[in-house]
């Protein structure tokens, strides 16, 4: 409920059963997607090459001098 941003008395009295199973469903996986993107995060190396993040930003830095 905290998750949708609802109240528990809006979601018994708008919500079919089907929508609290499907959406329940999808909490889950999304949780679990979390959960996996913080243990590979912590498994792998955090950095990259100086190389392969200038060409990602492309032209999205601004140098400026003072």
């Amino acid at each position: 409920m905290i998750e949708w941003h609802l109240d528990p008395v809006y979601i018994v009295n708008h919500w079919s059963d089907e929508l609290l199973s499907l959406m329940s469903e999808k909490l889950v996986k999304r949780k679990e997607r979390e959960l996996d993107a913080i243990k590979n995060r912590n498994r792998g190396n955090d950095t990259i090459p100086d190389t392969e993040l200038f060409n990602m930003m492309g032209n999205k830095l601004d140098v400026v001098k003072e």
